[in-house]
């Protein structure tokens, strides 16, 4: 509620300050830079996690049972997470490169708001550097090995060439109009893109992964309840509690939703920027609606990605 009380003050003075009239966007432009920060490290951190998550799968296993070796090729001939990973390293790294590009995008967008000298940006290989640069290349180079790769293709090439134009040498207002509507669009492809991610491939890992380790557990507990102490009975029941609670954790989709909470942002950020004259009061209520729901939920949403990312 503070958020949204806060928001709106600050929308509403750009709108009645002689001062803001001709820069109404930097109040949604620095909100927006900073929640994309938070939301691209949240989701940056999960997407890394991802084959260290499968080593924990595979070592807790191998603890439950005394009679498996650990190892990076199985009893079956077949490569463990400790031998090969189950998600292409290439793969992972692109996908943190894009989440990038986002927050580029993001940090230029607050950057052409603010900036009040008439003066050019920096270049766009300044301002990307030359991984983002080519990172249109990058995902084309992942090939047939990457399902997903060539769905990022189009979008991230069109929005590095909108982030090469946000130069500040005209009107200010009518340039980051232009910048969203142009950049807009890409960026949700790019976010839907992710988010399809996370509900087709790791909504599923985290969900069967920790109905697995509470499997393993409860099945350890009732096979040597009657060898443990009552300590070490406690112990095994916390431990299985725990991860009952990470059962419903995994279930609610929390990375899924706080990349459908910045795609609503984003959304109602270009019915702004296209908004008549006539509409621009409802269309900046709008969008100041949809930053503060974003704004509120980054922290729970962060706070249930957290025992995801080991």
């Amino acid at each position: 509620m503070k958020n949204r009380i806060t928001l709106t003050v600050i929308l509403f003075s750009c709108m009645t300050i002689g001062g803001c009239l001709n820069n109404r966007y930097i109040a949604p432009a620095t909100t927006f830079q900073t929640s994309t920060n938070q939301t691209v490290a949240a989701i940056s951190a999960f997407y890394t996690s991802r084959n260290s998550y499968e080593i924990q799968l595979y070592l807790s296993e191998v603890a439950a049972d005394p009679n498996v070796e650990v190892g990076v090729i199985d009893s079956a001939g077949q490569p463990t997470p400790l031998g090969h990973p189950v998600f292409s390293p290439a793969s992972i790294k692109a996908r943190l490169d894009a989440l990038s590009l986002v927050g580029v995008y993001a940090s230029r967008l607050y950057n052409l708001a603010s900036t009040s000298a008439p003066a050019d940006f920096a270049t766009a290989a300044t301002a990307l550097g030359t991984n983002l640069k080519s990172l249109d290349t990058t995902f084309q180079s992942l090939g047939v090995k990457d399902a997903t790769a060539n769905s990022y293709v189009g979008p991230i090439s069109s929005l590095i060439g909108t982030i090469g134009k946000m130069y500040l040498n005209g009107q200010r207002n009518t340039l980051v109009r232009e910048a969203i509507q142009n950049g807009g669009p890409q960026l949700n492809i790019i976010l839907s893109q992710i988010k399809e991610d996370m509900d087709k491939i790791f909504s599923l890992e985290v969900i069967t992964g920790a109905n697995e380790q509470l499997a393993t557990a409860v099945n350890a507990y009732n096979r040597d309840r009657k060898n443990l102490s009552y300590d070490q009975r406690i112990a095994r029941l916390n431990e299985v509690y725990s991860l009952s609670v990470a059962v419903s954790a995994a279930t609610s989709s929390a990375p899924s939703k706080l990349v459908s909470s910045m795609l609503d942002a984003n959304n109602a950020l270009l019915k702004s920027a296209s908004a008549s004259k006539q509409d621009r009061q409802k269309s900046l209520a709008s969008l100041n609606d949809a930053l503060s729901a974003w704004v509120s939920q980054i922290q729970t949403l962060a706070t249930q990605i957290k025992p995801l990312v080991k």
